[in-house]
């Protein structure tokens, strides 16, 4: 009894420790995006970058093993960390050394002011990272990501992009050092989030018809329709597709309902269509979705008010034929 004990002790304490072993030899990840802000044409250094943090918030959460941020912060801005970026191996041995890790993500990113509405803020920014196996120098994910950002100020606003790319290449960029791990310590990552922010810019009219306001109608209505297709509608400056387009034809026929003289002129059936050239650029691979799409409407017309047939009902209806179009779109097709 007593040796079956102590054997049960025994095996108890290795359930317990054999964790902690385990870990101990799993991976340790260093995390250093130095970050450049330009301001009114002058570039500066950010001293607590944006992306770099969300990316090691993400890592602790998909749970990896993340050397913390402070202790990178002497030499985020030295040319140590561009030089490991290039895959310089001497670079990589010292930053592995120095901070015991086995993987490096390093890379750059940076934000510049975009544009100013009112009292709106925005910027632009980009982020792109290499994941390298610090003991070989062999590249295991390369990621590169665009974003926007809005707010009331202009570094707040650089701020929440920078952030927004750290989200934005985290996932994608976790799974692929995920696969070259064991299966003992490889972190289990969700599926990535697919759903991108969309906003719609005023549309031009080069149709022969004119109406005050028809582009910023069409931006109005397509931006509910994309909403109610169940796309992230977002500001302009802070999409990841902006979405937009010309009016390359625009038309309408009369015709009287009651063929006699006075009373065919207040009582006709009419018909509109227009014809509308869309362009969906995606602002973080560069890639631009175009579309012709054209539709047509038909109603009445009694004493001058119209039925069925307005520049709004067509409208709404071209932004419910361009919505059902750009939907893929919404879920990162």
């Amino acid at each position: 009894m007593r040796k079956l004990s102590s054997l049960a002790i025994f095996v108890a304490l290795i359930t317990l420790i054999a964790p902690a072993l385990t870990a101990t030899d799993c991976p340790t990840v260093v995390v250093i995006i130095p970050e450049t802000v330009t301001i009114n044409r002058l570039p500066r250094q950010i001293p607590d970058p944006a992306a770099e943090t969300e990316i090691i918030h993400c890592f602790l959460e998909y749970g990896f093993i993340v050397v913390d941020p402070g202790q990178v912060a002497a030499i985020r801005y030295q040319g140590l960390i561009q030089s490991g970026f290039a895959g310089d191996k001497a670079a990589l041995a010292q930053l592995s050394e120095r901070f015991s890790a086995d993987i490096l993500v390093l890379g750059e990113a940076f934000a510049e002011e975009n544009e100013v509405r009112d009292t709106i803020q925005s910027a632009r920014a980009r982020v792109e990272v290499r994941a390298i196996e610090a003991a070989t120098g062999r590249i295991l994910a390369a990621e590169g990501y665009h974003s926007g950002g809005i707010d009331l100020t202009m570094n707040t606003a650089a701020k929440k992009a920078l952030q927004r790319t750290g989200f934005g290449v985290s996932c994608a960029l976790a799974r692929k050092i995920a696969a070259t791990m064991s299966r003992s310590c490889a972190p289990k990552i969700p599926p990535c989030p697919t759903v991108v922010s969309v906003a719609v810019s005023p549309f031009t009219n080069e149709s022969q018809t004119r109406m005050a306001g028809i582009g910023d109608l069409f931006a109005t209505k397509l931006g509910t329709e994309l909403s109610d297709h169940g796309c992230k509608t977002v500001q302009l400056m802070a999409a990841d597709v902006v979405v937009t387009g010309v009016i390359t034809d625009w038309n309408q026929l009369l015709t009287p309902v009651i063929p006699i003289p006075l009373l065919d002129m207040f009582f006709r059936a009419g018909s509109m269509w227009m014809t509308v050239d869309v362009q969906a650029f995606d602002l973080r691979t560069s890639e631009v979705k175009a579309y012709e799409v054209s539709e047509q409407v038909t109603g009445i017309e009694i004493f001058g008010i119209r039925f069925g047939f307005s520049p709004q009902d067509l409208v709404r209806k071209l932004s419910d034929s361009i919505a059902t179009r750009l939907g893929s779109l919404c879920s990162g097709g």
